[in-house]
């Protein structure tokens, strides 16, 4: 499931500012990885940064709870079970 669909059918709680800011850090992080792949498919000059891409599946990959938005935190908080995504981007990944 992609993470604007599962938003759609999210409660009412995601109309409380912090929440809306949280989806939109978790869509923009698996937004940057998914379109990495996307990206190093293309033709040779329009691949990412490495670093870049580096930055986005290191954050996904981290199980620190120590900051607020981290990806674990941002997953529990909107109800997403993060191990599930993390793999589903994994798996993208590697195509």
């Amino acid at each position: 499931m992609l993470l604007t669909q599962y938003l759609d059918h999210v409660d009412s709680r995601l109309a409380e500012p912090h929440r809306r800011l949280m989806a939109a850090v978790l869509k923009a992080v698996v937004d940057d990885c998914r379109d990495s792949v996307e990206r190093r498919a293309a033709p040779a000059g329009d691949v990412p940064a490495p670093r870049s891409l580096d930055e986005a599946f290191d954050y996904v990959a981290s199980t620190d709870r120590v900051w607020p938005f981290s990806f674990e935190n941002l997953c529990d908080a909107l109800g997403m079970d993060a191990e599930c995504l993390r793999r589903e981007l994994r798996s993208e990944e590697s195509l």
